[in-house]
This record gives structure tokens, C-alpha cells and sequence, in this order.
């Protein structure tokens, strides 16, 4: 669940793709057209389903047509319980439907949201560089997932009161079950019972600190009921909880496009780096005089690194083994956050000395470095590592940095990603 207006807002992808497929519009077309999207915004979607398949028939260029489509098919296929292989055939069906608005151009929040799924499973883990927790491993007691499969054929009727006391039972029979409570709580957000909702998403939430949907939820409640700055909060602690999936940072964006609040992170861009072949750093001839900027500086930086075990700027794999939620068991060289930091901290102890003796002024500093030394005074620079700058090796410490420092990377996001006046990263 996102905003109300994702679905609303997804109109600007009308505007057809280019594309060899053919039309054929009828002289039925536009009636038709309106029909759809009046009862898709009422939120019809299993009335409105035929008839944005036949649209999509008519006319293949369009794409809210697919997104239509395919919200249409994945509803369908929850009436069926699910897990039936019918029911498979048609959630795939519309996940090629999705896919297909998103050739055409569509980019909308609620888009890119669904098709982040495929990211928690234990493969998308692996990719994603953080594992699974237990929001996503448990799936619910047998007694409780025939519980949760009535709640959703009776959601899949919009009989929100209905489901949402199936979603309860659910709960009750298995509280350790993150969706049944998750659901419990959409099901109340639909019905304008934000007291409820709220209720329900912090049951989840006690359930999984580290899974991001409910805080989503919860926020997308909270702005509904004419909260934004409440909102803003659980948006952000939704990015905390999972910042390496695309879901999260859209509900944000899509928070900040609405209150007008400019997204932006701080402006740092590290040197690339190469190393020969016996390992040693290959040196930049431009970091090996200061001129008056900082830049020079770097070079401690890179050093640093290599003598690690780092040959290039960024690690994009980790070799080493996986368990089946996505932990990896390294076998040789890892980036690490604390090696991260510590170079970058070594670079600043050797800038600072320069600007102690007038080697370098600070109103020539690097825009880079003069905002590496502003995180450093605020203790924030693990912060910016983890959400600006984590590469492979570095995501795998994410999950216990979090454990301990939750607060302070809000602190950053609100701080940093919500007010600052840099534009670009690296």
C-alpha cells in the first residue's frame, strides 16, 4: 500500500511509448476508457479488470492500461487463496503486465514498489547485500495462513470490516505472523480508522523493526488523516529499516513531492583507484600536490584502502557463501564499514593538518571535502558510508550498525537527505 493518489497519479504514463505494437481502437473506446478508470479509482478493480484487458486489446501503447491490467490480475489471483496454480499463472500474468507499463515508460511509485518484490527472497538478499529478517522468512502456522487466505478473498470484495477481523484472527492464531497484523492494519487505513491502523502497524512493527512495509503504511495513514510531519517520520525509519530496497526511498520521494520538500544528499565524490599488478596503488600525478583545495589529501585516503586489500574504489561482489536468508560467510577480501571510515577519518586527520597550517585555506576547500568534515562534527559519517556510499562489502555490516545507531541514521536522513543544500553523491 502507498498513497492513495500512486494509482491516481500513474495517469501521466498514458502518454504512449514508442512502440511497433498495434492499435485498434473501437468506437467504444473512450466510453469505455472513462467506465475503467471511474471504477478504478473508486476502487473497483476487480470490476474494472475486463475492461482495461480489452483497452489494453485495443490499444497495447498505453501504459496505465497495463499497470491497470496487471493491479487488476494480481487482485484476481488473491481471490483464488494464493497458492493455487491458478492462482500462480494469473499473479504472473500480471507481474508481465507491470512489466510491460514499465517498457512503456511508467515510473510511478506504486510500480516500482510491486516490482521490488522479487528483492525479498533469499537470492534478492544476496543481490541486495542485506538478509532476509523475520518479517519476510515467517509465512504464518497452517492454521493461521487458512485464516489469512479467507481475509484476503474477503479483501479482494472490498469487505475491508470483514477481512480486517479474518487479518485479527490470524494475528491471534499466530502472533508472530508480520503480514497478518500488517494487513489487519491496511485493511483499518482503508476504512479511515487511523487509531486501529495504528494499532496494528505497531504490532508489526514490535514483530519486525527491520522489515519496512508497515512503517510505510503507517505513514501513508498518517499523512491521510492531515499528519505530513508524523508521516515524514515513519517514511524515514522505513528507509532505516530497509535502504537498499527501492520501495522505501520512493514513499519518501513521493512524501517530499508533495510538501515540496527538496531530496537532496551531501555532494562527495571519492577518487576512483586502480591497483598494478603486484597490488600497489596506482598513483595519481594530480593528488600528489596539494594545491590549495584539499584534494591532495585523497591520496592518504587510497593508501589507506589498498593497504587493506581494496584493489579498486567500490567491491561489487563478496566471494564467500550463502545461507538461505541471504547471510554471507566471506572467504577472502571484504569492504567493510569500519575500514570505510577509518580511511576517510585518516584523510581528515592529514586535511586538517593543512588547514592548521595554512596549506590549505578553507573557502578553497573541496565541496567533498569541506562535507565530509561537517558529517565528521555532527558523528555522522557511518551514516552517509552506509546510505550514500555502501558498496557490496559495506552492506553486509549495515544490519548491526542499525541495531545500535536506529535514531541517529533518521537523524541523517532528516538532516541530511530532507535539508541539505548538496545535490550529488558518489
Amino acid at each position: 500500500m502507498i498513497f492513495v493518489f500512486a494509482a491516481i497519479s500513474s495517469l501521466h504514463a498514458q502518454t504512449p511509448a514508442p512502440t511497433q505494437a498495434a492499435v485498434h481502437r473501437e468506437a467504444n473506446f473512450d466510453a469505455e476508457r472513462k467506465q475503467a478508470n471511474d471504477l478504478f479509482v473508486a476502487g473497483k478493480i476487480l470490476e474494472s479488470l475486463p475492461l482495461y484487458e480489452d483497452l489494453c486489446r485495443q490499444d497495447p501503447t498505453i501504459a496505465v492500461f497495463a499497470e491497470r491490467h496487471g493491479t487488476g490480475l494480481l487482485q484476481k489471483a488473491g481471490t483464488l487463496g494464493g497458492d493455487t496454480p491458478q492462482a500462480k499463472v494469473i499473479y504472473e500474468q500480471g507481474m508481465a503486465e507491470l512489466r510491460r507499463a514499465q517498457s512503456l515508460g511508467d515510473n510511478s511509485p506504486y510500480l516500482q514498489t510491486v516490482l521490488s518484490t522479487p528483492a525479498k527472497t533469499p537470492i534478492g538478499a544476496i543481490i541486495s547485500g542485506v538478509p532476509l529478517t523475520a518479517g519476510w522468512i515467517h509465512r504464518g502456522t497452517p492454521e493461521a495462513q487458512a485464516k489469512f487466505k479467507e481475509a484476503e478473498i474477503a479483501f479482494s470484495k472490498q469487505d475491508f470490516k470483514t477481512a480486517a477481523t479474518l487479518y485479527e484472527d490470524a494475528a491471534a492464531i499466530d502472533p508472530a505472523w508480520y503480514d497478518a497484523s500488517l494487513f489487519a492494519g491496511d485493511m483499518y487505513f482503508r476504512m479511515n480508522d487511523w487509531g486501529n491502523a495504528a494499532i496494528w502497524f505497531q504490532k508489526a512493527i514490535d514483530i519486525d523493526p527491520d522489515r519496512d512495509t508497515a512503517y510505510r503504511y503507517w505513514g501513508d495513514a498518517m499523512y491521510r488523516s492531515g499528519n505530513p510531519a508524523e508521516a515524514k517520520l515513519k517514511y524515514e525509519k522505513a528507509v532505516v529499516a530497509q535502504p537498499y530496497d527501492r520501495a522505501a526511498w520512493v514513499t519518501l520521494q513521493q512524501w517530499a513531492t508533495l510538501t515540496r520538500t527538496p531530496m537532496r544528499v551531501p555532494q562527495i565524490r571519492r577518487p576512483d583507484f586502480t591497483t598494478t599488478a603486484d597490488d600497489k596503488l596506482n598513483i595519481d600525478p594530480a593528488l600528489t600536490v596539494e594545491t590549495g583545495d584539499g584534494h591532495a589529501s585523497w591520496l592518504i585516503y587510497e593508501n589507506a584502502r589498498v593497504a587493506h586489500g581494496a584493489r579498486v574504489l567500490n567491491q561489487p561482489i563478496v566471494p564467500g557463501a550463502t545461507d538461505f536468508n541471504g547471510h554471507i560467510h566471506p572467504s577472502g577480501y571484504r569492504h567493510t564499514l569500519a575500514e570505510e571510515a577509518e580511511c576517510i577519518n585518516l584523510m581528515l586527520a592529514d586535511l586538517e593538518k593543512k588547514l592548521d597550517t595554512g596549506t590549505v585555506s578553507p573557502e578553497n576547500l573541496e565541496p567533498s571535502l569541506k562535507n565530509l568534515m561537517t558529517l565528521k562534527k555532527d558523528g555522522m559519517i557511518e551514516c552517509w558510508i552506509l546510505l550514500q556510499a555502501a558498496d557490496a562489502g559495506i552492506r553486509y555490516d549495515y544490519p548491526d550498525y542499525r541495531k545500535e545507531h536506529r535514531d541517529l541514521l533518521v537523524s541523517y536522513i532528516d538532516q541530511y537527505i530532507l535539508a541539505s543544500t548538496s545535490t550529488s553523491s558518489r
